[in-house]
């Protein structure tokens, strides 16, 4: 099982999400990025994306 690490702003904490609950969106500059949501606080979390993590998403 795959996962991503974001860090949660509210938790202040590194937070592994798996690959299955990550959207892949792009920004307005064009990179790309993933959108998560934290799963003990609720809270929506964004991470732009290496060429690894972007591997994994596809």
């Amino acid at each position: 099982m795959a996962t991503i690490k974001f860090y949660s702003v509210k938790a202040r904490k590194a937070v592994e999400v798996d690959v299955k609950n990550v959207k892949k969106v792009t920004l307005k500059n064009g990179r790309s990025a993933a959108e998560a949501m934290d799963p003990t606080t609720g809270t929506k979390m964004f991470k732009i994306l290496s060429a690894a993590d972007a591997a994994l998403l596809g």
